[in-house]
């Protein structure tokens, strides 16, 4: 696993148990335990798909770092060959 994965996966867990944390220790009505679920779930959501946005970002970066190497690498190669 990558570090990007590795970094979504741990927070993913953090948010997982303080989320249950919070519901286990909380002092409010259900109602209003609920409605704080609710946010915190949207708060999640948002973390994850900004960490989703990020790792598709670099993934990106590499895809055409490796791509362009790639062009230089044959264009190198075709060079080599003419005589």
């Amino acid at each position: 696993m990558n570090t990007a994965g590795k970094v979504m996966v741990g927070v993913l867990t953090g948010a997982a148990v303080g989320l249950l944390t919070g519901i286990l220790l909380a002092p409010d009505s259900g109602k209003r335990t609920r409605e704080k679920l609710v946010g915190k779930s949207k708060d999640l959501r948002n973390k994850v798909t900004d960490s989703l946005d990020d790792v598709k970002m670099a993934y990106n970066r590499k895809v055409d770092v490796f791509a362009n190497q790639s062009k230089s690498g044959i264009e190198s190669i075709k060079n080599g060959l003419k005589v």
